[in-house]
């Protein structure tokens, strides 16, 4: 039998408990006041920026001469092309295109009419960047106006490129 007097108050709750609720809360309290911290230092923004286009370069030729043995009557031989290319980006050329007469070599003074032409030829070359490309492309003829004189003579043909960035 209980002998307690009936006025007596109820059993206390321990100090533990309050203490774990009174840590939780200082612990819930600081982390919520670390991330407002946190979301006071991390800003976002906008604006523009700037970039200038470089300008583009010319392709160029060191060499454009015939490789085939050329003779009166002959179409479609061989130009023989080296294309340098000084943008800092490479180039696809798809068409080499005459751009004057041929003209014989030195040595020949004789080859006055030198019959020899250069078709306009598509080709696909890339050149690349502050590089060169060698190929050659199919058009040079020599009609039959060639001068006698033209005989063993190397032509020289210049030529313009169609071209883009590739």
């Amino acid at each position: 039998m209980d002998n307690a007097p009936a006025n007596e108050a109820a059993p206390r709750k321990p100090r533990r408990a309050r203490r774990r609720v009174v840590a939780l809360v200082i612990g819930t309290a600081g982390a919520l006041a670390a991330t407002a911290a946190f979301a006071a230092w991390t800003v976002g923004g906008g604006g523009t920026g700037t970039a200038t286009a470089t300008t583009a370069a010319n392709l160029t030729t060191s060499v454009a001469t015939t490789t085939a043995q050329l003779y009166p009557g002959i179409t479609g031989a061989n130009l023989y092309l080296k294309v340098n290319n000084s943008n800092p980006f490479p180039v696809a050329i798809t068409s080499v295109n005459a751009n004057g007469a041929a003209v014989p070599d030195a040595g020949h003074p004789a080859c006055s009419t030198t019959g020899v032409s250069f078709a306009n030829t598509a080709v696909t070359q890339t050149v690349p960047a502050n590089g060169q490309a060698t190929f050659t492309a199919a058009g040079v003829s020599m009609t039959n106006a060639s001068d006698t004189g033209c005989q063993g003579a190397t032509f020289t043909i210049p030529v313009t490129f169609t071209a883009a960035s590739a």
